[in-house]
């Protein structure tokens, strides 16, 4: 499965097989997920975790920055 993400001006293209993703089927996209995540390994859960919680979960930030180094402390709560 060769999977494909072009970025830039108006080139912008997600294909899967030489297919673009939004001309897949959803029963295709489903597969697709399904071999993805077969191919992953047990240990890529933290970075597959760190990619996907900011796009689906729900967002929070402290109001005010921290005292100390000035970073504003995130949350992103997905649950499914």
């Amino acid at each position: 499965m060769k999977l494909e993400l072009t970025r830039g001006c108006i080139c912008d293209s997600l294909t899967v097989d030489d297919e673009e993703e939004i001309d897949l089927t959803d029963d295709v996209r489903k597969e697709v997920l399904r071999k993805i995540f077969e191919a992953l390994r047990p240990e890529d859960l933290n970075y597959v975790l760190q990619e996907l919680i900011p796009c689906f979960g729900e967002y929070e930030c402290d109001p005010e920055p921290c005292e100390c180094c000035g970073d504003f402390v995130e949350t992103y709560k997905w649950e499914i």
